[in-house]
């Protein structure tokens, strides 16, 4: 007997001594953190000697950006997998783990094919594709057909209507969007810009954002506050889940945002549960739908030990697999990267709009992709934002984006 307890504590040294701690950032609050503890239970049991610690990091993409950039810097060798915004794998690339080789281990022909070149820089693949992303209308079908409707809004034009309508009649808010001094506000903004016929680049990467059609969409959201008063003053402060929980409250008629609000504005607690449908985007003046790509990819930091290296792989190919990405999509609701996963009868249960609204999400627009794109965002955000708090005039606003990007970009 006392051999096999020295045999036991041996066991259990040895297996203590091979164990190997990483650090995951993630998203700080709410249902997505929520999953990921349970995903990583899941992981444990499979990897029993891979310790992960969650650093929760803020909502703002913006700050989250600022503490990597804070990170790396320093040379720090935590977080080992850090969740990047889709935007950032060209300028952290440099910090970043080279996982071309690793290309078959993580599947990476199986996702879809826009996920895989958002982390593909200068030929190298420097991450591995989470959960994407595209901006969807959200809106109260049941208020819809109260007020004589059969269909969300084609247009704006429609969309401005039916909200001014059914706000005034319901005590309530028209439209609730992202309109504080953030990445968010870039990517509604780009929303407008593109569906109202204009552009931030060419194709050729020359500035173009100095046109008319500019400035109508710009124009428009700002009319959408002040002259239609379907948007509150406030939205100049709200972030996705400043939106999001107004929503939910039942106090909007509709609401832009990502796919992640689905499974929380259908959850239990919320009032408004069964009550919500998702559309496309409306269409501008030219006849046009934009929605902006988004979505999260897993990279690995450069610093971090080879032990922890090779950990992290085993980290991100298990949160990214199949049957992860599924469970991901039913119980955060934030799309799959995974074309098969599309096909699954769950999922179509689940979150029946992922599967029809497939298109939005394949054809999602890029942001600007340019090397210095936190510079491009920052001058976007200080631009756009000054015209919706009404400390400048759109036409000046879009005549200043041009300029500082033309610097920027040395046009």
């Amino acid at each position: 007997m006392k051999k096999y307890f020295v045999l036991l504590l041996a066991v259990l040294l040895v297996g203590g001594l091979f164990a190997v701690k990483i650090t995951m950032t993630s998203g700080g609050v709410g249902k997505e953190l929520e999953v990921l503890k349970k995903q990583l239970e899941m992981f444990h049991q499979q990897y029993p000697d891979i310790e992960v610690e969650i650093i929760p990091m803020p909502d703002s993409s913006t700050e989250r950006h600022d503490l990597y950039v804070t990170y790396f810097a320093a040379g720090e060798t935590d977080p080992d997998v850090l969740m990047l915004d889709v935007i950032w794998p060209a300028e952290f690339a440099p910090f970043l783990e080279d996982l071309t080789a690793d290309k078959d281990y993580f599947e990476l022909g199986e996702f879809l094919p826009g996920t895989v070149m958002s982390v593909t820089v200068n030929g190298r693949i420097v991450a591995v594709p989470w959960f994407t992303d595209a901006g969807l209308l959200y809106y109260r079908k049941d208020l819809l057909e109260k007020y004589g409707y059969d269909h969300a809004p084609r247009t704006w034009d429609e969309l401005v209507e039916m909200a001014k309508k059914i706000s005034q009649a319901e005590g309530i808010h028209g439209f609730v969007w992202q309109g504080a001094r953030y990445e968010g506000l870039v990517c509604d903004f780009l929303e407008y810009l593109w569906s109202f016929g204009g552009d931030v680049l060419d194709e050729s990467g020359k500035v173009v954002i100095d046109s008319p059609e500019a400035v109508a969409a710009l124009q428009f959201m700002v009319d959408l506050i002040y002259k239609h008063k379907v948007t509150p003053e406030g939205v100049t402060t709200y972030m996705e889940e400043d939106a999001r929980r107004i929503f939910q409250n039942g106090e909007a008629v509709f609401m832009r945002n990502w796919p992640y609000a689905w499974s929380l504005v259908n959850s239990d607690e919320s009032p408004i549960k069964g009550k919500v449908g998702v559309a496309p985007l409306p269409m501008g003046p030219g006849g046009r739908r934009a929605a902006t790509l988004g979505g999260w990819v897993l990279g690995i930091n450069k610093f971090s030990s080879p032990e922890e290296k090779e950990a992290a792989k085993k980290l991100i190919k298990f949160l990214t697999s199949y049957d992860q990405q599924l469970y991901k999509a039913i119980n955060a609701g934030q799309n799959p990267t995974r074309k098969a996963v599309y096909k699954d009868p769950k999922l179509k249960e689940a979150a029946p709009f992922m599967v029809e609204l497939l298109g939005v999400f394949i054809n999602a627009l890029p942001r600007p992709r340019v090397a210095n794109y936190t510079e491009v965002s920052d001058v976007i955000q200080r631009y756009v934002h000054a015209a919706l708090t009404r400390q400048t005039t759109p036409e000046d606003a879009i005549k200043n984006i041009a300029k500082e990007l033309k610097f920027l970009l040395g046009q």
